[in-house]
């Protein structure tokens, strides 16, 4: 009968052993998911001092950026810093209560880069 109960107990004690790691196991994914959904604008960071007349590899997904929260209108295929560009940045700076100067400097990326709910903020 003692032999009955230390294997119950030992069940018990293996079954709570497991229930435990994979709730950790499920925490540490959900976490980590969590972490790549809030870094999902890195590829701003190496934009950083990018200005009108630039034509650097990236630009097109700032512009898509730009387009998707109501800043900009027309063409997002291209690399080019362009006049249209350097305008919406402005909007963007004014917006947020940047320094206007239509660049991508560190405080406007770094703005760029906080978590979003995903609405516009301006709707034409």
């Amino acid at each position: 009968m003692a032999s009955s109960k230390t294997s119950t107990l030992s069940l018990f004690a293996i079954t709570t052993f497991l229930f435990i790691l994979l709730s950790l196991l499920s925490y540490a994914k959900s976490s980590e998911t969590h972490h790549q959904k809030t870094s999902s604008y890195e590829f701003l960071e190496h934009l950083k001092g990018c200005h009108k007349g630039d034509k650097v590899q990236g630009i097109q997904d700032l512009k898509k950026y730009l387009q998707k929260f109501g800043y900009l209108n027309g063409n997002t295929n291209s690399d080019d810093f362009d006049d249209e560009l350097e305008s919406a940045i402005k909007t963007y700076q004014i917006n947020y209560h940047l320094k206007v100067t239509g660049t991508l400097d560190a405080k406007t990326i770094k703005k760029m880069e906080m978590p979003r709910c995903g609405a516009p903020d301006i709707i034409n």
